[in-house]
Formats: structure tokens, C-alpha cells, sequence
């Protein structure tokens, strides 16, 4: 395996990048992290003001208390915030690469799907690491939104006639528009960099069929790509960040995920890109826009997941 940078998988919140996270880690040659939140910020002082007393902070949390500590438990997840406040001057990269040391020479894969938000925080990534590498992760723009939506209901209000429009009145605003945003900011970010430094997949496809896609991953990276290490990596649940963490740091991604850590099918479902959207009063589709994106990304009835 020759020497590269980290592996940062962008995408837009609700994607399957936990799982596919998880799943990645489970390679030999590679270790996969919770949600950091790192490139949204500067440095570190940044991260703190910005994300301190929320649970944005519980990724990184984790990581240091496995990775640095050495296990994830209260006492050591208060000890790893105590050493970011300490470097609080440092660039948030630097963190980063602490984190790379502890697994050398494995390949740290990374994601934050709030980092797809704004070019500046991908080209941080770049500028930071100009030999990582991008696996853009793709998901149909129904299951993104039903899957955000979903978020804010209550499991007594899931599967309720109109529970998804009571949900997208709770937003205030399109949920479509999000996937649509971030694609783009995506796509423009992976423009100004080479070509063979990303490779795009639909999570429904490393989902449904692992031995067929995981492949494609691997032999791009130049890592081993036997049956074994793909075998190994149908076991996300394998990973030390897969399911809650300590109570001072539970979060860190998917609490879907990390509920019941599993490798589980994305389940299919009709539903043109053109049809009316549960989730809209006035019975209107997709925006123009998304599906031309969508069909773009290869998606037009199929790959539709809970």
C-alpha cells in the first residue's frame, strides 16, 4: 500500500455515512471515526465556541478518549477535553493528525456531514491534506428527506397517514433543499481537485450489495481487496464507536446506527422522481433541479431506503 492521506466520505446529513464509516474501519488497513466536526472550524478555540454544550462536541470526545486515552469512559472523555482545551491555539488539522499517528499505518477515514455546508470547510480538508482522498456518498433524495423527517417524529407518530407532513412543518422550511445544497457544494469542491482523489458511490449499492461495491472502494485506495477484508468490513458493528458511547459523550453520528449497529439492506421502493412528495400540502414533486441531480446520480424509481 503506498502512502496516502485520510479518507474523508462527503455527504449530506442522513446518507448511511455512519454505517459506511463503520463499515470501512473494519478494513485491516483502514480505522474509521465518529462525526468530528474538525474542518467546519479553524481551530480548535473556534470548535469550542462554536460547538461547546452540544453533542457536537462527542465525536471528537470519543475518539480522543479511545485513540489517546485509551477507552471510552467518562473519566477519559473528561481528560480529552481537557487536552483540546489546552491546545486550543491549534489549527483543528493538527488534531487530526494526532489521530492519524495513533492507527499508523492504517488510513483514518473521516466524516462530517455538516462539512458538505460550505466549500471553505472541504477545501480546509485539501489544503490541510493534499493527499487525502474523497469518497462522495450518494443517497436518493426521497430516502434523505424521509429519513431527516422522520427524525421529528415520535415512534408513536411514524407511519401516521400525514406524519411527514407534520414533520416538514416542524422544519419550517423544504427539506429537498438540503440534499440539493450540499450535492452541489460537493460536486464544485471535487472539480478544483484530481480526478483519481474521489470516487463517487450510492450507499444504497454498498449497502445491498457489499461484495460487489465494497471491491470498488478498496482496489481505488490500493488496499488488499480480498474476500476476507471485505467479509471484515460487513461488520460495522465491530467498530469501537459503534453504538452509544459513555454518558458524557453518547453521540457522535447516527443514533439509528448506533441503537442497533448492524449492516442491514437499504430496503427498496418505488417512487418516481415526479411523483407527489408525502411531505408537501400542495402535492407537488421534486424541484426540477433535484431531479435532474438525482438522475444524474443514476436514481430514478429505485434505491429508496427507510
Amino acid at each position: 500500500m503506498r502512502d496516502i492521506g485520510p479518507l474523508f466520505i462527503l455527504a449530506p446529513p442522513r446518507s448511511f455515512s455512519t454505517v459506511v464509516c463503520a463499515m470501512l474501519g473494519q478494513h485491516p488497513q483502514m480505522y474509521g471515526l465518529p462525526e468530528t466536526h474538525l474542518f467546519t472550524c479553524a481551530t480548535i478555540g473556534e470548535w469550542w465556541m462554536l460547538y461547546r454544550g452540544t453533542d457536537r462536541t462527542q465525536g471528537l470526545s470519543r475518539c480522543l478518549a479511545e485513540m489517546v486515552f485509551g477507552r471510552q469512559i467518562p473519566s477519559a472523555v473528561k481528560r480529552a477535553r481537557q487536552w483540546l482545551l489546552q491546545r486550543s491555539h491549534l489549527p483543528t488539522a493538527e488534531v487530526l493528525r494526532v489521530l492519524m499517528r495513533c492507527v499508523e499505518p492504517r488510513i483514518l477515514v473521516e466524516k462530517t456531514p455538516q462539512a458538505t455546508a460550505e466549500m471553505a470547510h472541504m477545501q480546509r480538508m485539501v489544503r490541510a491534506f493534499p493527499d487525502a482522498r474523497f469518497l462522495h456518498l450518494l443517497r436518493h433524495p426521497f430516502g434523505h428527506v424521509r429519513s431527516r423527517l422522520e427524525r421529528r417524529l415520535s415512534a408513536s407518530e411514524i407511519g401516521e397517514p400525514e406524519a411527514l407532513l407534520k414533520a416538514a412543518q416542524r422544519l419550517g422550511r423544504d427539506p429537498q433543499l438540503l440534499w440539493y445544497r450540499c450535492h452541489r457544494n460537493i460536486l464544485a469542491f471535487l472539480k478544483t481537485i484530481p480526478p483519481g482523489s474521489h470516487l463517487q458511490i450510492r450507499g444504497e449499492d454498498i449497502l445491498n450489495n457489499p461484495d460487489q461495491h465494497l471491491p470498488k472502494i478498496t482496489r481505488w485506495l490500493e488496499l488488499r481487496s480480498g474476500s476476507a477484508e471485505i467479509e471484515q468490513m460487513t461488520h460495522p458493528e465491530r467498530s469501537p464507536f459503534a453504538g452509544f458511547g459513555p454518558e458524557n459523550a453518547r453521540r457522535g453520528g447516527d443514533e439509528k446506527f448506533f441503537r442497533h449497529p448492524a449492516l442491514r439492506p437499504a430496503s427498496r421502493a418505488s417512487q418516481p422522481l415526479d411523483a407527489p412528495l408525502p411531505w408537501r400540502a400542495d402535492g407537488a414533486g421534486f424541484l426540477p433541479q433535484i431531479r435532474e441531480l438525482a438522475r444524474q446520480f443514476g436514481y430514478a424509481t429505485e434505491h429508496i431506503s427507510a
